[in-house]
């Protein structure tokens, strides 16, 4: 049986100030991302991998007044099923990530929207990775916190218990047939 449904996001508490700053960092490279795919789309070009880190970027804005109108839009597509909000920071830095990477081989060739696809993604992989590491300290500080520290272990060692014989190869009576 295939499960339809996600299990719940998880509850990282409301953003920091240091993380509101981290997001309106990465919602300038969502749009510049976004500028360099309907350029590389005028020029010719196929944009999937900028249309498609836009589109996790949009979903990791969701809270963002400014890019609200986007979110809702996809959201009563059938994207809408995705998580949204500080959950998808992890995919948008290695998605961006792996774009700049491939950007790099048609940087000088590609024209200057690929040269701003490249930078506004390397830059949005980067912002995404520092506030990855935000929430993550922010989870350890939060309400998940005891269940995460000073946990005891598993215990006092256990004294073993008596050990069945080895097994030997070709010891043994065997088993007759007829007889």
């Amino acid at each position: 049986m295939i499960p339809l449904s996600a299990p719940g996001p998880i509850n990282v508490g409301p953003p920091t100030a240091e993380m509101l700053e981290k997001m309106r960092r990465i919602r300038f490279c969502v749009i510049g991302t976004f500028v360099a795919a309907v350029g590389r789309f005028c020029t010719g070009d196929i944009p999937i991998n900028e249309v498609l880190s836009g589109c996790v970027g949009i979903f990791l804005l969701s809270d963002d007044p400014n890019v609200g109108p986007c979110y809702a839009c996809l959201a009563n597509s059938p994207l809408g099923q995705c998580s949204h909000g500080l959950t998808c920071v992890m995919a948008y830095a290695f998605l961006s990530g792996i774009n700049a990477i491939f950007l790099t081989l048609k940087l000088f060739v590609g024209g200057p929207f690929v040269l701003v696809s490249f930078v506004c993604q390397g830059a949005g992989a980067y912002q995404g990775l520092k506030l990855h590491n935000l929430v993550n300290a922010n989870m350890a500080d939060g309400p998940m916190a005891p269940l995460q520290r000073n946990f005891p272990g598993p215990g006092p060692p256990e004294t073993p218990g008596p050990q069945p014989p080895s097994f030997q190869a070709f010891q043994g009576t065997g088993m007759r047939l007829g007889g």
